[in-house]
């Protein structure tokens, strides 16, 4: 079984969540029942013994400090490789910043339209799908689906350390203020599944309208195939307690926009089709 050693939480980002795994980026305040309450926009960065990986680009907002603390992370090194999950703009937003600031880097993922976006970084920019790797040395990164996603994305898992980088997914608010924005899931009470709810309902805009648990056996597959001892989600905090936070988001993921459960009804074909409004 892999061993690894977790620093103490500070209170505030970043945090060195092993000697190889730094986690960055910030918390934005977002309104809950008329309370205000933090949500995660996180970043991470891999080490391996001869290539580095940052695991999404990040939100405008934490450029300057997430700059500093991939810096002080890396010492001396480069920056390798710069994965955003998708496209969307707090996972991919700053690509082309952290390139020219590490300008050997290599931009990899299932961004087909980064270099009409960025021409003159086109040679840089390649293209990955499912199954492939990429060796960092001691460690690799191997891209699997991204079950529970938002656009085109892709997932990837670290197999040394045994990190699950999910992007969208697993995404949950909680009631925690400033100072406890760096807590691991062991390190604070289970989360509301009304929390969970609210923040799936915004970056899995999807779970309002279909039947979440078509994708439950999928994502019990892939965790029981790669059986990680860390899911590094963008927006919550790195789940180290997989067992009991996984119940409590696919409750999440069931309830619909009241907070009530969901009630989901298949008409058969023929009443469908009666249902459906006469022209």
């Amino acid at each position: 079984m892999t061993e690894w050693t977790r620093d103490k939480p500070t209170g505030e980002l970043p945090r060195i969540v092993t000697p190889n795994l730094l986690w960055t980026g910030g918390c934005l305040s977002i309104e809950y029942q008329g309370e205000l309450a933090h949500g995660h926009f996180s970043t991470y960065v891999v080490r391996g013994s001869e290539k580095t990986m940052l695991v999404d680009t990040g939100h405008a907002s934490h450029w300057k400090a997430a700059e500093k603390h991939v810096e002080d992370f890396l010492g001396d090194r480069p920056l390798d490789y710069i994965f955003p999950t998708h496209a969307e703009f707090p996972h991919g937003g700053l690509a082309a910043h952290w390139m020219k600031k590490y300008p050997n880097a290599i931009c990899v993922g299932d961004v087909p339209e980064y270099p009409l976006y960025w021409p003159d970084l086109a040679h840089r920019i390649r293209q990955i799908k499912v199954g492939d790797e990429i060796d960092l040395g001691d460690r690799k990164m191997v891209f699997v689906p991204a079950i529970w996603r938002d656009l085109t994305t892709l997932w990837a898992y670290e197999t040394t350390g045994r990190v699950l980088f999910v992007s969208d997914g697993f995404a949950y608010l909680h009631y925690h203020k400033a100072g406890h924005c760096d807590f691991m899931t062991s390190e604070h009470a289970p989360p509301d599944v009304g929390l969970i709810q609210f923040f799936n309902e915004r970056a899995l805009r999807w779970t309002r309208y279909t039947d979440t648990r078509t994708t439950f056996a999928d994502i019990d597959a892939l965790l029981r195939r790669l059986n990680p001892l860390m899911i590094a989600a963008a927006h919550g905090g790195v789940i180290d307690t997989a067992k009991v936070m996984v119940p409590l988001l696919k409750d999440g993921m069931l309830m619909g926009q009241s907070g009530a459960p969901a009630t989901i009804a298949k008409l058969p074909i023929k009443e469908a089709k009666a249902s459906a409004p006469t022209k």
